[in-house]
């Protein structure tokens, strides 16, 4: 049974308002709290609840992939579809929810960085939870860094006015995240007690992320070795189980978010609704082009398979049965081709025809691209709003991709390489890579691999704004709509007006 992680605190505790526009009001009584193990437990509560809202882990991260070359936002409110195709600007408001989110769970971290350390209590609790804090506000600002380039630095519990201050550069960002992450290592447990609790090996994890985005290839390399000579992760046997409630916490599992239903601390990234998986998330059909064949090999280099474009007219879409068969092909060979591919297609996308819930077929006539989302989704009828699925922040299977990726890009193809990368391959009983394989092609062959492997995890977008891959496979790449992406600004996104409003110390982002 799922332990309950999270304890939401009352408003006496914390309010939700803008962490940049924090009211005197919403700092912690100093006379009556930080006095006792309880009153750390319970901010420290909140801080993982920081994690849970709407537009960070409980659907917004996973969907990033809908402005990836990975899905499309078939829902226009959701403003997703205004970033994919170029459209968005400072008053976008997904650009606000986003900021204002992640600077909440700082602020709930500097709550605890400021006054912890202060408490006359256990020296190992305080530790743990100065680690964990460490950690959260480590893991908030890669965030903002990452979509928002240069962001203010605040490293403590400040007045409206002490928060109205200038951006810092990314290089001092990054610097702190990896401070952070490196004092945490040091105080955090090797294994939490509790599933979904932040160790050292998470943290190590998380500043190999770091490093790898930041291109100091060694340095992640380093961290990814630390965490899978550990011997405490290993790859699951079944990949579809990762995801669904049997695989929570499992032993690929390196830090999840815990969702609890019913009780105002669920997640909608696997709901439902009128049978429809995720109804605001179309799969593009260039995801579906993109995985190899069984014999590892392209569909159009495998003597066994006929490419899906056969299939699809010139938007991309499937075909219908009678279309199929006015050309003189058969559904049920379309159908045959997904049992022709890497496995992984089948469990993390859902075709039209496809067995899904209590009906035989699934009607993908209501999805815009005819293809739907499935990893992480529920297979039961249920709420669409209010689910207990875990979200996997970072997996072992990702560590091994990062450590391919940086040790091949420090020193080009080697043994280490092609195992870390095989042994995700094998898995799902996919061949081994070609070892004859110079550094560009193995190169290729490492971001496929994290493509089809770590689909709908929310890491899509992030891969293509650090290789600066993102204008080719947008704009050349994407089947099914026209998309723009502007060099000079999209590799970042705007600051949110209401904040540049309110701080006359901000500049806005360079093009914005």
């Amino acid at each position: 049974m799922k332990k309950i992680l999270i304890t939401l605190l009352g408003v006496a505790c914390f309010s939700c308002s803008n962490y940049l526009d924090l009211q005197d009001g919403n700092t912690l009584n100093q006379d009556s709290y930080w006095k006792t193990e309880e009153h750390l437990e319970l901010a420290v509560n909140a801080a993982y609840e920081s994690l849970t809202p709407e537009e960070l882990y409980a659907r917004g991260y996973r969907d990033l992939d809908c402005i990836s070359d990975n899905g499309y936002n078939e829902w226009n409110w959701m403003k997703y579809w205004d970033i994919s195709v170029g459209q968005h600007n400072p008053s976008t408001d997904r650009i606000s929810y986003v900021w204002n989110d992640n600077y909440k769970g700082i602020r709930r971290a500097n709550e605890i960085l400021d006054n912890a350390p202060g408490m006359g209590i256990d020296q190992e609790v305080k530790d743990t939870a100065i680690g964990e804090a460490l950690f959260l506000r480590g893991l908030f600002y890669n965030n903002l860094s990452i979509l928002y380039n240069n962001v203010p630095l605040i490293l403590s519990v400040v007045s409206p006015e002490g928060a109205r201050i200038e951006k810092s550069s990314k290089e001092e960002v990054v610097a702190q995240i990896i401070d952070d992450l490196t004092q945490a290592i040091d105080l955090l447990p090797t294994k939490g007690e509790t599933p979904g609790r932040i160790t050292k090996n998470a943290a190590i994890a998380l500043r190999a992320r770091v490093y790898l985005y930041n291109q100091q290839w060694e340095n992640a390399a380093n961290d990814c070795e630390e965490v899978m000579t550990s011997n405490k992760y290993s790859l699951v046997d079944d990949y579809s189980m990762l995801f669904s409630d049997e695989g929570q916490n499992s032993t690929e599992s390196i830090f999840s978010v815990q969702f609890v239903s019913n009780m105002k601390a669920g997640e909608q990234f696997s709901g439902t609704y009128k049978k429809q998986p995720q109804s605001h998330f179309g799969v593009l059909p260039n995801l579906v082009y993109d995985y190899y064949c069984k014999h590892g090999l392209k569909a159009e280099n495998c003597p066994d398979a006929t490419p899906f474009s056969v299939w699809s007219d010139e938007k991309g879409l499937p075909l219908s049965k009678a279309e199929l068969e006015a050309k003189g092909l058969s559904i049920f060979d379309y159908w045959a081709e997904f049992e022709n591919r890497d496995p992984r297609l089948d469990f993390s996308v859902l075709r039209g025809g496809e067995p899904w819930l209590d009906a035989d077929k699934w009607d993908n006539s209501v999805k815009a691209t005819r293809y739907g989302i499935q990893k992480y989704i529920r297979k039961e009828l249920g709420l669409y709003t209010d689910g207990n699925k875990n979200f996997m922040i970072l997996r072992y299977a990702d560590v091994l991709l990062m450590y391919a990726e940086a040790k091949n890009e420090l020193n080009g193809p080697s043994a280490e390489v092609f195992n870390a990368l095989s042994q995700v391959r094998r898995r799902v009983n996919m061949p081994d890579v070609d070892n004859t394989l110079n550094q560009e092609q193995l190169r290729e062959e490492i971001r496929h691999e994290r493509r089809t492997e770590l689909a709908f995890e929310g890491l899509r977008y992030f891969d293509e704004l650090r290789w600066k891959t993102a204008k080719n496979d947008f704009e050349n790449n994407v089947i099914f709509h026209e998309r723009n992406f502007d060099e000079n600004k999209h590799y970042w996104w705007p600051l949110p007006q209401t904040e540049i409003d309110r701080n006359p110390n901000l500049s806005q982002n360079p093009g914005w």
